[in-house]
């Protein structure tokens, strides 16, 4: 993990057990995120490549698949272009593809996770970049739908990647993502993941993307089995004309 100054431990996740790295490891994370930056994030993920899909299945990880199932539903249209946001291993992508969608293009902090998801062989594209502190490597209105799922969280996404998310979507695309909420409310027994400052990020760009027009919630919800034993909350969003 990294220190004070930055600095990362040699010891990858791959001697770690799964329940190690999902509730102990990212929990360092979530908890410290200003002692980490991408460099620390990424590393994170390209020592984990080996056991990540693993290690997820054993957790009953749902996300990808509902998100998935959740743009399918809004987006009858299969052709249109979707950007998968924190694509990893590109578990989202090969539930778009198995749902019949063939124009992903796919971005991810973490080199070593992106060769994994080139080799599904279900992405036009693989791009290694950050989501956050400077705009996404996208032109305005590039994208017809985005997807993101598992990556808004302490340590990782801040909220105030929506704003960049509407740039990239044309107006009347749809923006669709799962997350845990228990980082943006107090969940019984989830308490250690809650976060005041995710919180108010959270509902200040959700409120401020609303107010200005720039997006429609179409929807917002809670799902059972978004992990095992875990609740998950779906969102969908509609681009408006800026």
């Amino acid at each position: 993990m990294a220190d004070e100054e930055g600095s990362y431990d040699s010891t990858t996740v791959e001697s770690l057990n799964p329940s190690d790295v999902l509730e102990g490891t990212l929990h360092d994370y979530i908890q410290t995120p200003k002692k980490h930056n991408i460099a620390t994030v990424a590393d994170l993920y390209d020592n984990w490549t080996s056991t990540y899909e693993k290690d997820l299945e054993d957790a009953s990880y749902q996300g990808p698949a509902k998100v998935s199932t959740i743009l399918s539903e809004h987006c009858p249209n299969k052709t249109i272009k979707v950007l998968d946001c924190g694509a990893g291993t590109g578990l989202v992508g090969k539930e778009l593809y198995n749902l019949g969608f063939t124009n992903i293009v796919g971005l991810d902090i973490s080199p070593e996770s992106l060769r994994v998801a080139e080799q599904k062989g279900v992405y036009k594209k693989l791009i290694c970049a950050e989501v956050g502190k400077e705009a996404m490597p996208f032109n305005d209105n590039e994208f017809d739908a985005l997807v993101c799922s598992g990556c808004i969280l302490p340590g990782h996404m801040r909220p105030a990647c929506y704003r960049e998310w509407v740039r990239i979507v044309k107006p009347g695309g749809t923006i669709a993502w799962t997350m845990r909420p228990c980082y943006i409310q107090l969940v019984k027994g989830q308490e250690d993941r809650f976060s005041k400052d995710y919180q108010e990020e959270f509902h200040e760009v959700m409120r401020d993307l609303e107010d200005s027009k720039r997006w429609k919630i179409l929807h917002k919800g809670s799902f059972p089995g978004y992990r095992e034993n875990i609740e998950g909350l779906a969102l969908v969003a509609k681009v408006l004309v800026m």
